[in-house]
């Protein structure tokens, strides 16, 4: 499913319990055999909730949004977040996480948003709507006021990851 624009993420739900963890859960952080595995796009799809969900990085569409429980990602390493992007994941809304996984998965262009109460409203295969900017999640004719974005965390979603929107934000200010 696709995304509306850069600031409505609409998609299918995978959804996931309590205290799916970082480094366990939603990759095997052990099982990432070098540096160069938890950069490569690729492998860390491959890795993508291999534990939890049989054929996860086959079965996952670009657009999709986890849906997930409490302690979503952590303890949290950078390749969880990358994981999730590369799998195609446009979004995750959570009970709750801690800000360290939330940082990490901003710098790889991926939103988490907080949203409690999403876990009894939504279920698997449901279509999720959330409206970053005006901190808005639909989901089976319940509507959740949820933390809106700032234009800045916009930005760097839209750019796809921090290093992007440093890049595109370093070539306009060179340029002027």
């Amino acid at each position: 499913m696709s995304t509306a624009s850069s600031t409505v993420l609409r998609g299918r739900v995978w959804k996931f319990g309590d205290w799916v963890s970082g480094d366990d859960g939603i990759v095997r952080f052990s099982e990432l055999r070098n540096f160069a595995d938890d950069h490569d796009p690729a492998e860390l799809a491959r890795h993508c909730f291999a534990g939890l969900v049989p054929n996860f990085a086959e079965r996952v569409t670009p657009g999709d949004i986890v849906v997930a429980g409490r302690g979503f990602g952590i303890p949290s390493h950078p390749p969880a977040p990358m994981a999730l992007r590369a799998a195609g994941i446009a979004a995750a809304v959570v009970e709750s996480t801690d800000t360290a996984f939330i940082r990490r998965s901003l710098n790889a262009g991926l939103p988490v948003v907080t949203c409690p109460g999403i876990t009894d409203a939504a279920n698997e295969g449901d279509v999720l709507e959330v409206d970053l900017a005006a901190g808005r999640v639909t989901v089976n004719g319940t509507v959740f006021a949820v933390k809106p974005f700032a234009p800045a965390m916009l930005e760097v979603v839209d750019s796809g990851g921090l290093v992007p929107y440093l890049a595109r934000y370093l070539a306009g200010n060179a340029r002027a």
